[in-house]
């Protein structure tokens, strides 16, 4: 049995820690096409960004970074679309569970994986994917765990993502290759914009998996 249909696509990470312009930021992630858009716990104004932005029916804008059930029962309160975790913590599935909100769980060994898988997740980050070994290894997890939507993050540039879509990921999380400190302070928004369509390009899933070992 393969991994399920799930296509997240490219997961825009957002974490910004000196700028209100988390707004502009997402106007011009979603303006070139990416539909998903994690803002992170830390951000300045990120549950008000994400309440704007849910209230508006704008993209899919989720909350990241959710350690402990009090930041999932906040972050779903302010409106997110979807949570993400660093590491897989049963009382905020329990709690995304209960209001029906998606949440991808961060995990790195195959235990990990599945153990985050069975608990309830919607899909599993596969993070630090670059210090893991990067395809190499999302192929040799797909072997055993070919039924579990995968989202490798850390360190994805454009040509990652190529490939991760190619092997049949659900989706790659994209942060600083995407969206930095240094572009967020100087307001280029149309690079910000072009760099985002370039990934969005680069995501061209086949529909089949890697095999294994």
């Amino acid at each position: 049995m393969m991994a399920p249909p799930i296509d997240l696509g490219i997961i825009a990470i957002v974490r910004l820690r000196n700028s209100p312009a988390a707004d502009e930021v997402l106007e011009a992630l979603t303006g070139a096409g990416i539909n998903n858009v994690e803002v992170t716990l830390g951000t300045p104004g990120c549950l008000e960004t994400v309440a704007r932005w849910s209230r508006a029916g704008r993209g899919d804008v989720g909350i990241g970074s959710v350690r402990t059930e009090s930041d999932a029962r906040t972050a779903i309160e302010a409106g997110a679309r979807f949570l993400v975790t660093p590491t897989t913590v049963p009382s905020v599935l329990k709690a995304a569970a209960e209001s029906g909100t998606p949440v991808i769980c961060g995990a790195m060994t195959p235990t990990e994986i599945d153990s985050a898988w069975q608990q309830g997740a919607t899909a599993v980050k596969v993070f630090p994917i670059d210090a893991l070994g990067g395809a190499a290894y999302v192929r040799a997890l797909q072997g055993p765990l070919p039924d579990i939507p995968l989202v490798p993050t850390g360190g994805v540039d454009a040509e990652q993502t190529r490939e991760y879509s190619r092997l049949g990921c659900a989706g790659v999380g994209v942060g600083g290759a995407l969206v930095g400190e240094k572009i967020a302070m100087t307001g280029d928004w149309t690079s910000l914009a072009k760099r985002a369509a370039a990934f969005v390009k680069s995501w061209q899933p086949s529909g089949q998996a890697g095999t294994g070992e």
